[in-house]
């Protein structure tokens, strides 16, 4: 056997004188086109009998080595380092099952996954040879899973591989001798076990045959041409390839070698007497694919009875007619026939799939395969044409791309509910926009985006939720960078060429789309998706673009983020007109009244004081005396935002009415509240207020300072203590601080 195929080498004979055409020329073109059947054969050899990952590889036909992605290199090598992903799988220990035990086992259908077929099914059988090496025989099911194709048993295997094969131990001596090496050398299984082939052979080597085997033990495996002598004294040429077997314990206890007869006489019409039959039964026998032969002009030269099945013309209706009979009118209009012609010649093969038309004039969708056959000259001799009827797998195939679209459809729309539900049901937009990043991700899972929202000043868009694996463009932009913003309705771009691209992109090489988000006429911000990059910027396919399907998903998810902002935005203006003193901005008197009540309860709990400072505006009627109400308001507005700017963040600053203001100071000593009343105070009077154009005077605060529990232990008793603080501060002169007295004094 040699490792490069015997049907490669059979496409390229040179037809002798006498066999120059006919049946001769066929036998030799068959193996090209045998070559294109989806039927694989593997031998691996166990070496450690207890350890199934011992397999190494003893050959493997032209489809095993396309489906495997292997070559001859790999000769010799476990199964580990050839097809590491076996290994996670029960292969092996079927593998050692059947090694051991003996008996052939079917596989039944094994589902693969690459890149060109997503749910690739094979059907799979191995069974055992001698010596603890087994055969794997599978067929692809892919393109036609009901087809029923003939199987390999163990002389079937034998036959095709037509080689001498046999083990010898260390010593040389044989311990298997197969009867392909029966018919080859002469001598039986029953003379050559025990024997050692280097003298029954009389083996003459180009290098010695000591160094032969010290490659051997260091590369585990040699191959080469041999020279050797048959029993009838006869002498032969042998390709020969070795492959050195150990033990569980890793120790060289023989070597597995293949041997062909390479001859050039003898060994061409032994070939072409022995296939000739042969091919032709194995390629008569397909019935589930159309395989025949054109000549270099395209006429039909050859017809199986696969391709009377599925085209419909019998063999002496078709042969001798040009190939493009099969093809629809307007594929002959546009001259693809031809083209693929043209293309397998140029390139050697031509995959195409498209519909084809039977004799009945009914259409099947097909995938065709042209190889262009070339004799040793280069010279065309034809083409071999293999068609399967994939009608069938296309149908399933559009059928389950229509249940996805379905079940995605289905999916997103449970999404889409579910995140309305949430979004309504959040209290803050902080709330909202972590709810919305984590459907985003689930609703948008092959594309990246981000959630824009228009700043309360409406010069900015700032990104309030980000999701997927490629961010794109500025966090934030003028809305003028968009065009979604300025036309006020979605925005799709493919083409990076365009002059309608959003230049807050910045340049990302990504099909995009934006959405207005608006809610009763007012802009909120924009929804941003973009498709992920299918590739580094610079190579020819950068761009994938989004479906339509995506476009509106992404059109109702804004509507639903818009709505749901909206509804907040109402809700905390209306929560915040309950609570606030529209003049000032502090929380108002009934906010007061719960804040101090919750305070103090708190207070209670922990042991800790709560501060207070009630304040009031010396003289403000003068204010209103002087420059009217609107100056008052003024006064006070500007107030309000001082306290704001004094306070700490877990502060409470109230307007009670009028000019009177309280302060709430969590965790605050009476020393501690009393020292800042005193800075609050004496800050009040660098405040700088103006009313047209002047200024109106500096103004000066009278403050009352309280501390739980020292003036009371509820709102009434610490709001009466404060008042009389004040009222005394009052008394006093005003501008001043005063400490309420406490709580059993002032009774």
């Amino acid at each position: 056997m040699k490792t490069s195929g015997r049907a490669s080498a059979g496409v390229t004979l040179a037809p002798s004188s006498q066999q120059s055409g006919g049946v001769g020329e066929d036998v030799r073109l068959c193996a090209g086109i045998v070559h294109q059947l989806p039927l694989g054969i593997v031998i691996w050899h166990l070496e450690n009998l207890k350890d199934p990952r011992t397999f190494r590889l003893i050959f493997a036909n032209r489809p095993a080595k396309k489906y495997l992605s292997v070559s001859d290199a790999v000769y010799g090598k476990k199964m580990a380092d050839i097809v590491p992903e076996l290994l996670d799988t029960q292969l092996p220990k079927v593998f050692q099952e059947v090694a051991l035990a003996g008996e052939a086992k079917d596989l039944g259908e094994i589902r693969y996954g690459d890149d060109k077929a997503r749910d690739g099914i094979f059907a799979g059988r191995v069974y055992p040879l001698p010596d603890h090496c087994v055969c794997l025989s599978f067929e692809d099911l892919t393109e036609q899973r009901k087809a029923e194709r003939p199987g390999f048993n163990q002389a079937q295997l034998l036959d095709l591989v037509r080689d001498a094969i046999f083990v010898r131990d260390m010593d040389g001596r044989v311990t298997y001798w197969n009867q392909s090496a029966e018919r080859m050398y002469g001598w039986t299984k029953q003379d050559m076990l025990g024997q050692s082939t280097f003298e029954v052979l009389k083996t003459d080597s180009p290098i010695p045959l000591e160094e032969v085997q010290n490659l051997l033990l260091r590369d585990g495996h040699w191959e080469g041409k041999l020279s050797h002598a048959k029993k009838d004294g006869t002498r032969i040429t042998v390709a020969s390839y070795w492959t050195l077997q150990r033990d569980e314990t890793g120790r060289p206890v023989g070597w597995f070698q293949i041997n062909e007869d390479v001859t050039e006489e003898r060994r061409a019409e032994e070939a072409r007497r022995e296939s000739e039959e042969g091919f032709r039964l194995l390629v008569d026998g397909v019935k589930d694919y159309a395989i025949f032969r054109l000549d270099p002009r395209g006429q039909v030269v050859t017809w199986n009875p696969g391709a009377s099945r599925i085209k419909g013309y019998l063999k002496e209706e078709i042969i001798g007619k040009h190939f493009s009979v099969f093809y629809p009118p307007e594929d002959i209009a546009s001259g693809k026939p031809e083209e693929v012609l043209r293309t397998a010649a140029e390139k050697g093969r031509c995959e195409d799939e498209g519909w084809r038309v039977r004799k009945d004039g009914s259409r099947f969708w097909a995938n065709a395969i042209i190889t262009a056959l070339r004799d040793e000259a280069g010279q065309l001799r034809g083409f071999a044409k293999v068609t399967g009827d994939i009608t069938e797998r296309r149908a399933v195939e559009k059928a389950r791309q229509e249940a996805q679209a379905l079940q995605q459809r289905t999916t997103e729309i449970t999404l889409l509910s579910q995140l309305g539900t949430l979004l309504h049901a959040c209290l803050t937009t902080e709330e909202a926009f972590k709810v919305f990043g984590q459907f985003a991700s689930r609703l948008f899972t092959s594309e990246s985006g981000a959630l824009y929202i228009l700043s309360p000043s409406r010069n900015v868009l700032e990104s309030a939720a980000v999701w997927g694996d490629f961010p794109a463009g500025e966090q934030v932009f003028p809305p003028d960078d968009c065009w979604a913003i300025r036309s006020g309705r979605m925005h799709y771009v493919e083409e990076l060429s365009s002059a309608i691209l959003c230049p807050h992109l910045r340049g990302a090489a990504v099909a995009h789309v934006c959405v207005p988000m608006t809610a009763q006429g007012d802009t909120l911000g924009i929804l941003h998706v973009h498709s992920n990059p299918v590739g580094p910027v610079g190579t020819k396919e950068v761009i994938r673009p989004l479906s339509a399907s995506k476009r509106e998903l992404a059109t109702a998810v804004a509507e639903q983020v818009g709505l749901a902002l909206a509804n907040l935005k109402l809700r905390e203006t209306l929560r915040v007109l309950s609570v606030r003193d529209p003049l000032t901005g502090l929380f108002n008197r009934r906010f007061m009244q719960e804040s101090l009540e919750r305070e103090l309860r708190r207070a209670a709990r922990s042991g800790r004081p709560l501060g207070g400072i009630l304040l009031d505006v010396d003289h403000f009627k003068q204010f209103n005396d002087s420059y009217g109400h609107e100056a008052g308001d003024i006064v006070l507005r500007e107030l309000g935002g001082f306290l704001q700017s004094q306070i700490r963040h877990e502060d409470v600053a109230c307007r009670l009415g009028g000019e009177e203001f309280l302060l709430i100071l969590p965790d605050t000593s009476l020393d501690v509240t009393r020292q800042r009343a005193e800075k609050l105070r004496e800050a009040s009077k660098r405040v700088s207020i103006q009313y047209g154009g002047r200024p109106l005077g500096g103004i000066t605060l009278s403050m009352g300072v309280v501390v739980f529990p020292v003036h009371g232990t509820t709102c009434d008793v610490i709001l009466r203590s404060a008042d009389e603080a004040l009222y005394q501060a009052k008394l006093q002169g005003r501008d001043c601080v005063v400490v309420a007295k406490p709580a059993q004094e002032a009774a």
